[in-house]
């Protein structure tokens, strides 16, 4: 018997090919004022590669970018006290299928920080998320993915509880600034295409966060959208510290994150997003911030990432402990892996970090499978 899936909060139902837009879950509350959903715009300042760089305002994060195959490198930071040691770089290998993927960075700048250096040749800029114009944003700030209750048979002919609805916190929610997704002619820098989903891959964003995870956010979606030129997010769900799930990747004006439409088990289409470069079509990414080469990610993040790869695997009928072969619908090209993947099983990269990846079958794993309790 098939199941049901039901998307609410600003998104869709569907029935004989029709859909129609729900009320919102959450609506801001009535006496907010309209400045409760203004933001900073993401500042950016470019730099020339090499040497000392001194931005002429404050700045948050640094972005870096390399030749994939070039050394990972190390930046270093210049405060009062002078500069400091130099810090390795975690790049990824990430980007849009359709370009030259690129070995790229984001690191956080320590507090009072007045300047970076990157050794070796990269393309760099400073981010500061704070003291931008503020822009104002309207729509849900809230919607929800959710499969209906009752059972559903995996492969092993096991009978699994339908998971609860994940509240994902949308686009205008955290306030992404969607001019960034058009060039000057208004036109759609990353046209969005889709494809049934194959598998799932988790990530993270290997920088420590502030305590604005809504700006971390915002800063990674600049990262991508414009500093590497994608024309969005690269992920299509983002987990913060504290558990909360952000929307990523712009899959549309239905109001369904991640998927053209209401998602039905194996008919689920996502958009293609940029998280694992030759590995994108048909692979939904999601992405803890933080970085995780030596400590964990909270009990929080790991319970919304066990809640979102649940949901995500009822809605599209994916079985989280099988093995599959990838075929990549473009090229037809066939790879063995996961349904469940780390970023570092399709990719050489340390990502979703060395602590994290040796304990991801048993914090993560297991538990979406329902072979470990919790």
């Amino acid at each position: 018997m098939r199941r049901r899936t039901f998307l609410t909060g600003a998104t869709a139902t569907a029935a004989a090919g029709l859909t129609t837009v729900a009320a919102p879950v959450t609506a801001p509350p009535p006496a907010a004022a309209a400045d409760d959903r203004a933001v900073p715009r993401v500042l950016s300042e470019p730099a020339p590669a090499g040497g000392l760089v001194r931005p002429d305002r404050r700045f948050d994060l640094v972005t870096v970018a390399r030749t994939v195959g070039a050394p990972a490198g190390a930046i270093r930071f210049e405060t009062a006290d002078g500069l400091g040691p130099w810090r390795p770089l975690d790049p990824h290998t990430m980007g849009r299928d359709d370009r030259e993927p690129t070995a790229s960075a984001l690191v956080r700048a320590p507090e009072g920080a007045i300047g970076y250096e990157v050794d070796g040749d990269a393309r760099t800029s400073a981010l500061n998320l704070r003291d931008g114009e503020r822009l104002r944003f309207g729509g849900p700030e809230r919607t929800t993915l959710s499969a209906d209750a009752g059972t559903a048979d995996t492969d092993a002919g096991r009978a699994r509880r339908s998971p609860g609805p994940v509240r994902f916190r949308t686009r205008a929610g955290w306030g992404a600034d969607e001019s960034l997704r058009f060039d000057e002619d208004g036109n759609d820098l990353w046209a969005p295409v889709f494809h049934r989903v194959q598998l799932l891959t988790v990530h993270h964003t290997a920088m420590a966060t502030t305590d604005d995870h809504a700006a971390d956010v915002r800063g990674v979606y600049r990262y991508h959208a414009a500093e590497l030129g994608w024309g969005d997010i690269g992920y299509h769900v983002l987990i913060d510290p504290d558990g909360v799930v952000y929307e990523g990747r712009h899959s549309g004006a239905d109001g369904v994150p991640v998927f053209s439409g209401r998602p039905w088990p194996g008919d689920a289409r996502s958009v293609t997003a940029g998280h694992v470069y030759g590995y994108n079509h048909a692979n939904v990414g999601v992405c803890l911030l933080g970085d995780f080469t030596d400590t964990l990610p909270t009990r929080a993040a790991q319970d919304s990432l066990v809640a979102v790869l649940r949901v995500l695997c009822a809605v599209t009928g994916l079985d989280p402990a099988a093995e599959i072969t990838y075929v990549n619908p473009d090229t037809g090209a066939r790879t063995p892996g996961d349904t469940l993947s780390r970023h570092r099983d399709w990719l050489a990269t340390e990502c979703p970090g060395n602590a994290f990846a040796a304990e991801f079958d048993t914090l993560v794993r297991d538990r979406v499978a329902g072979r470990r309790r919790g």
